[in-house]
């Protein structure tokens, strides 16, 4: 490197340095935020007469077959009760009780299962939409 490079490449850098130093700080200027999107209008479906006529006859079937089933339980307790007292031999009873214990498995997931079958069935209902009606006007 020749003695007159060096002096410009040094020249270069003394000017370049305090530019390249200015250019660093500047900041973009800013823009202005975009205003926030419009919010969407709500549209809350409200059910049909008939659908909460229909929505009240599942409810009270389902608490129909929850009281039928509360009473068949009630019934095989207390016949489980009476065999119980009834007999003396503990390997009978042991086998009384794992019933009694396979029996109050199978009531409460009766139980559990309608009770998701209703709330399915009503979140399908709520989803489900009602096909366009014609009507006539008698013209």
């Amino acid at each position: 490197m020749t003695n007159s490079s060096r002096k410009f490449l040094l020249a270069f850098l003394a000017l370049a340095m305090p530019a390249l130093a200015l250019a660093q700080n500047q900041t973009q200027p800013v823009k202005p935020a975009a205003p926030p999107p419009k919010p969407r209008p709500v549209v809350v479906a409200t059910p049909s007469p008939s659908q909460q006529w229909q929505r009240q006859v599942d409810r009270q079937q389902l608490q129909s077959r929850q009281d039928q089933n509360a009473l068949r339980e009630r019934l095989r307790q207390d016949n489980l009760d009476m065999q119980r007292t009834n007999t003396s031999n503990p390997a009978l009873r042991n086998q009384l009780d794992a019933a009694d214990r396979s029996q109050q498995d199978l009531y409460r997931a009766r139980q559990n299962a309608a009770v998701r079958r209703y709330q399915t069935e009503q979140q399908t209902d709520d989803t489900r939409t009602l096909p366009a009606r014609s009507t006539s006007t008698g013209h």
